[in-house]
C-alpha cells in the first residue's frame, strides 16, 4: 500500500495546511489577489513541492501548464535568461492553452553568484506578467535580493491535529475504522520523530496492512 500516491491531494482544497496563516498566505495567490514570485521554504517532505504544483491548477486548471526549471541549469546568466525571459508582445498576446498566467516551477533553488543578477533583473521585467514559484530547503542561501522581490513563506509539516481528519479519511476510504485518539497517537509519534509529511503516510500503510492481515486471520 502506498497511500502517499494513492491519496496525494489533487488540490488545494485537499491540501492539509500546518497553520491558519501558511493557508492565508497560499490563498491569496489561488483567489489571484497577487502574483510576485513565491518562495517556499521548510524542511524536507513538508509539502513545498506539492503546494507548487497545486497553486498553479487552483487558477487556471486540472491541464494548466507549467515550465519546471531544474535549479542545477541555471548556473550562468545566459541559461537564466533562457529558461525565463519572455518579451512583452509574448505575454500581451500569448499564455499557454489560453491561461491566465504563464507560470514557472523551480524546485530545490540555491543559484550561484553568477546568476543572481541576471534572475534579479528577469524577474523585474517579467513582473506582473506570469508567476514564478521557488522551493528551497535552505532559505538562508537564497539571494537576499530574491526574496525582497518575493513573498516568502516557510511551509512547515502539519501538526497530527490538522493531519487528522486526513489520516481518517484515508483509512476509512481504506477499510479501516479506528477510534480517533488511536490514531492520533499515532501521527504525534510520528510528528515528533520524524517531523516529516511523508513519513504520516508511511504510517498509515503499516496501519492499513496490519489491520488487512488481522481481518484476514479473523477469517480464517
Amino acid at each position: 500500500m502506498d497511500t502517499i500516491y494513492k491519496h496525494r491531494p489533487t488540490s488545494i482544497d485537499e491540501y492539509v495546511f500546518a497553520t491558519k496563516e501558511v493557508e492565508q498566505q497560499i490563498r491569496r495567490y489561488t483567489s489571484g489577489k497577487t502574483t510576485r514570485p513565491l518562495v517556499l521554504h521548510g524542511k524536507h517532505g513538508t509539502g513545498k513541492s506539492l503546494l507548487a504544483e497545486l497553486i498553479p491548477k487552483a487558477i487556471d486548471g486540472e491541464n494548466v501548464s507549467v515550465n519546471k526549471i531544474h535549479a542545477e541549469d541555471l548556473n550562468s546568466k545566459k541559461e537564466v535568461r533562457t529558461k525565463f525571459y519572455r518579451t512583452l508582445n509574448f505575454d500581451r498576446f500569448f499564455t499557454l492553452n489560453g491561461q491566465r498566467l504563464n507560470y514557472t516551477v523551480i524546485d530545490e533553488v540555491n543559484f550561484d553568484p553568477s546568476a543572481k543578477g541576471a534572475l534579479r533583473t528577469c524577474l523585474d521585467d517579467m513582473a506582473g506578467r506570469g508567476l514564478y514559484i521557488f522551493t528551497t530547503n535552505e532559505v538562508n542561501k537564497i539571494d537576499k535580493g530574491l526574496l525582497s522581490r518575493a513573498e516568502v513563506v516557510e511551509v512547515p509539516p502539519a501538526p497530527p491535529d490538522c493531519f487528522l481528519p486526513c489520516a481518517q479519511r484515508i483509512l476509512r476510504s481504506e477499510g479501516v475504522d479506528l477510534d480517533d485518539s488511536v490514531v492520533y497517537e499515532v501521527l504525534e509519534s510520528v510528528y515528533d520523530m520524524e517531523y516529516d509529511n511523508r513519513k504520516y503516510y508511511t504510517a498509515l500503510d503499516e496501519i492499513i496492512e496490519n489491520w488487512q492481515e488481522n481481518t484476514h486471520n479473523k477469517e480464517i
